[in-house]
């Protein structure tokens, strides 16, 4: 079906636009910063070795297995601050690609790489619009390698199995199912986050292959089989007996569901009802139409009752909630929400696909009858928005106001003077500039703290505090 140029205008319009949104967070990395645990995960490889810190992890604090191991070797441990903001910088534009190539895989070829490609933007955007915490998602490394690496590699074994199914050579089939399971090795071992929603895609890999071929593949089994043993090394793990008798609240179910049902609630009102989703599903319904289109004789593709889809897509949401508050007793971090925010959006716009099939299906519905101001009125309300508090204005705030830099400035010159400075013990000033994008915590006035000791090993001295502490810490 050939564009008019009324269409082709109002695509390029919107990738231009949803690129405005992207562009200040990918400048920001060039003003990150090490913070928290980067400095002790980088730090304790080399002061008890390799092995023995993988060991002092998992027996006394945590069971990531996975993310510990590639944390261990963050540039940080190459004493390279540089590599850090390429580091971090690298793992976004990475989750970029496999985002698009992820969206491309699931829409196979019935939707051109401009059209793949703005799908991709515009998820990206409303996912960093109102992400709960940015801080702890790409700019902290340890928060990004935990929990948006383990979102990578989700994506990652989806569009291997895709790739999977279609492949008609054996030995690269073979060779493409070790790699699969290596990777669902690495998803339960990246967080209890990933692991939980690694179980819940599995599940449902294995209830859509059995309603489509009345049984279930052999393939699918060894992976459900992986997942769980890959699951119990991290849940077993002694560390997360040590790290849970911090959380007195933990394991009560009665608790748990009360704090999950009101979490869930507030959590969907804030994404679906103060955030631009709605104006900007209403922006790429088109797109999303000609994948119904598309996909039209597919059985079991999209053709499917929209309560079942919404019924499970609640539930899984729900189960995300509860999962770390189990563990916790309490609401869960922002940085948890992070995931869980993703894994909400793109269970939103495969429901929308669904609504679109079956209202193409049961009442002759199709985007020729949305009048072409809708789409300018939706774009007015998005940019709108844009005037409340969100992320993408907090990151061009800390950028064109100055405080990004003055914060790089800031760290530098610490770096400096602790480099340059012959004493073993050190008091730097406390920092000014706190950009709300890219800054998560800082030392404190107490050199016994874990962070300090670590930062205070990164420069080789044996302590470095801060004048005062004037920030909390921010969970």
């Amino acid at each position: 079906m050939k564009k008019n140029l009324t269409e082709i205008v109002s695509e390029n319009l919107l990738i231009v636009f949803f690129l405005l949104m992207i562009l200040p967070f990918l400048i920001l990395f060039f003003f990150n910063h090490p913070s928290a645990d980067d400095w002790g995960l980088s730090q304790n490889p080399k002061i008890q070795g390799f092995f023995q810190t993988q060991i002092h992890y998992y027996t006394g604090w945590t069971g990531k297995y996975f993310s510990n191991l590639v944390l261990s070797f963050n540039p940080l441990y190459f004493n390279s601050l540089y590599g850090y903001k390429i580091l971090t910088l690298l793992l976004m534009i990475l989750f970029i690609y496999i985002l698009f190539t992820f969206i491309s895989k699931v829409t196979v070829n019935n939707l051109k790489t401009k059209e793949k490609f703005l799908i991709t933007l515009a998820i990206l955007f409303i996912y960093l619009y109102s992400m709960p915490s940015i801080a702890q998602s790409f700019y902290w490394l340890t928060a990004s390698v935990v929990y948006q690496f383990g979102i990578m590699l989700i994506m990652i074994f989806l569009i291997l199995y895709m790739r999977i199914n279609k492949e008609k050579d054996s030995t690269y089939k073979l060779f493409l199912t070790i790699i699969s399971i290596l990777i669902l090795i690495a998803i339960a071992g990246c967080s209890e986050m990933s692991m939980v929603t690694g179980i819940l895609m599995i599940s449902l890999l294995n209830i859509f292959d059995f309603l489509r071929n009345k049984k279930i593949k052999a393939m699918l089994i060894l992976f459900t089989l992986i997942s769980a043993i890959a699951s119990y090394i991290l849940i077993s793990a002694p560390g997360n007996r040590v790290r849970g008798s911090l959380y007195p609240n933990s394991h009560q179910l009665i608790l748990s569901l009360k704090i999950t049902s009101t979490t869930i609630t507030e959590y969907l009102f804030y994404w679906i009802l103060y955030s631009p989703l709605l104006f900007v599903t209403l922006l790429i319904i088109p797109i999303l139409y000609k994948i119904v289109i598309s996909f039209r004789n597919t059985p079991l593709s999209f053709s499917i009752n929209p309560l079942y889809t919404f019924l499970i897509y609640i539930i899984f949401l729900f189960i995300l909630f509860f999962a770390p508050v189990w563990s916790l007793g309490l609401t869960p971090f922002n940085r948890t929400v992070n995931i869980i925010y993703f894994v909400f959006l793109i269970g939103w716009f495969y429901n929308i696909i669904v609504l679109l099939f079956y209202f193409s299906k049961k009442f002759n519905f199709n985007t020729g009858k949305i009048p072409g101001y809708v789409y300018t009125i939706a774009l007015i309300i998005v940019v709108i928005f844009l005037f409340k508090k969100n992320n993408v204005r907090m990151a061009y705030a800390d950028l064109l106001r100055g405080g990004a830099i003055a914060y790089n400035k800031e760290l530098n010159e610490r770096y400096d003077y602790i480099f340059k400075n012959p004493n073993d013990s050190l008091v730097v000033p406390s920092l000014k500039n706190l950009p709300r994008t890219i800054y998560f915590i800082d030392i404190t006035d107490d050199p016994t703290t874990e962070f300090n000791i670590m930062y205070a090993h990164y420069f080789n001295k044996r302590y470095i505090t801060v004048a005062k502490t004037d920030t909390l810490i921010k969970e």
